[in-house]
């Protein structure tokens, strides 16, 4: 019983750090990026600059695609979308699909 628990932390840890490679520096959060928010899947733009939260993170205000909600997420859960996939303005060739807002 113990054995069973030591691998589920392991690969719940493991997963956990293949989750936060891709994540962003508070440097590079910029207003209006498209990121991927790693708690639950779903591509959201930041509508906010980085709050001050701990030393090695930051609050971001974004907002998910396609929905009125907005959320604080920790930097460190956001990942950029690739760079074909950022709105022009910051360098991508991203246009919003027609009924989506």
């Amino acid at each position: 019983m113990i054995l069973c628990r030591k691998i589920t932390f392991y690969k719940t840890f493991n997963y956990t750090l293949k989750s936060l490679e891709n994540t962003m520096l508070t440097k590079d959060i910029k207003i209006g990026l498209r990121v991927k928010v790693a708690s639950n899947g779903l591509n959201a733009i930041v509508v906010g600059n980085p709050e001050y939260y701990t030393p090695n993170a930051k609050l971001v205000r974004i907002k998910y695609e396609n929905s009125t909600r907005f959320e604080y997420m920790i930097s460190k859960q956001l990942s950029a979308l690739s760079l074909q996939d950022q709105y022009p303005a910051l360098g991508g060739s991203f246009s919003k699909p027609e009924g989506h807002f």
